[in-house]
């Protein structure tokens, strides 16, 4: 890639094309960041290195069939790289409104509802809590998913039905259809577990779109100049490709 192309990333109208591709996907993508990680220090450092990164990248990025699913692809290899450092230390965590974005229209029974949901998550081991997302809210198959994680097929499967488990019997939803949970989502999944987890997602969603209206992009931007200066500008960052 030339210089010209790898400075045009960074402004004009590449850096335009960014902006929209990151006002678009920052707030689901760091809603299943909290939801995987339980820690919202932890996510939005997860978040904002898979945007500097392709940021970095976009003129390639930008290209791809699903140029958000490579990022998440990138957030999730984040958080589990740096999650092998706290698993064996993993203990239940307590996520609270004070803690997450709260939905600044949501009803104080969404809110009660989906924080329900994110404090059961937060009692289940971390690759219970990353399958379940995986599959639940990103529609991920078992293979996919074994592959991602370096884990067997049917690991995946144990893992899930371990988190379903749990997070039926914490949330009290049975294997049903037609849950009331069901009215807090703009589309209807097909079991109401699935419901109570979009439900939450969704709500987180909500709170962290008030946070990219309020300079989080500019700490994507500085990162990637951070990024920038100590690789040796744009030469020493194609390096490391």
């Amino acid at each position: 890639m030339s210089d010209t192309v790898e400075e045009t990333a960074c402004g004009g109208e590449f850096e335009e094309e960014f902006d929209a591709f990151y006002a678009r996907t920052y707030p689901w993508l760091a809603a299943r960041a909290v939801m995987v990680s339980g820690n919202r220090q932890n996510a939005e450092d997860a978040v904002q290195e898979a945007y500097i990164e392709a940021m970095r990248r976009w003129p390639e990025v930008r290209a791809y069939a699903s140029p958000e699913a490579w990022v998440t692809t990138t957030m999730r290899r984040k958080l589990s790289k740096d999650g092998r450092r706290w698993w064996f230390r993993w203990k239940p965590v307590e996520m609270a409104e004070t803690t997450v974005p709260a939905a600044p229209t949501a009803t104080v029974e969404e809110t009660a509802e989906a924080l329900a949901a994110l404090r059961a998550l937060g009692t289940l081991p971390p690759r219970q809590r990353q399958v379940v997302v995986m599959h639940s809210l990103e529609g991920m198959s078992y293979r996919a998913i074994s592959a991602e994680l370096g884990i067997s097929v049917g690991s995946v499967g144990s893992n899930l039905n371990k988190a379903r488990a749990r997070l039926s019997l914490m949330l009290d939803v049975s294997p049903e259809l037609g849950r009331p949970t069901e009215r807090l989502l703009t589309r209807t999944p097909e079991d109401p577990l699935t419901a109570a987890l979009y439900g939450a997602a969704e709500w987180l969603s909500d709170g962290f779109r008030g946070d990219a209206r309020n300079g989080f992009r500019s700490d994507v931007r500085n990162g990637f100049r951070s990024d920038a200066a100590r690789n040796g500008g744009p030469d020493g960052m194609r390096e490391r490709r």
